[in-house]
């Protein structure tokens, strides 16, 4: 029989996978509009719109990625492997994402939505470092556990 512990940890872990999961299946969706066809040039701030979603996506992503592997790894030293491994998972997943749009009607693949995905993975990474680093930051490390 499990201990009450281990199945709150695993209950913690299936939530965070699926809160996972979910975030990747709405990156999905949203991947899978299909666009107008059409050789139509967006005004600017349209532009700036949709790349500032596809930052804030793949930094959400990042940090739930982070959030599912710390209920398995608990370990102070193992924070830092956690965070490269969640930036790579973040960069796999956007590049996939745009390997998926190229298949998509009127939508395309382009290197530089990858490169604006790892961005938003960057970010976030900075922000844990941060959270988890600087002391005056203590207050933030509960919403990571």
């Amino acid at each position: 029989m499990l201990s009450v512990s281990t199945r709150y940890q695993r209950s913690r872990g299936v939530f965070r996978g699926l809160l996972l999961l979910t975030w990747m299946s709405f990156i999905y969706a949203l991947s899978s509009i299909p666009g107008s066809g059409s050789n139509y040039d967006p005004p600017f701030w349209y532009v700036i719109e949709r790349k500032s979603a596809h930052v804030f996506e793949f930094a959400v992503l990042t940090w739930l990625m982070f959030w599912f592997l710390r209920v398995w790894f608990r370990k102070q030293s193992q924070v830092k492997q956690m965070i490269i491994v969640s930036w790579m998972f973040a960069f796999s997943y956007g590049a996939i994402d745009e390997l998926h749009q190229a298949f998509v009607f009127g939508r395309g693949s382009h290197f530089s939505d990858v490169l604006i995905d790892v961005l938003g993975a960057s970010i976030a990474s900075v922000v844990l470092i941060l959270v988890l680093r600087v002391p005056r930051l203590k207050k933030l490390q509960k919403v990571l556990y």
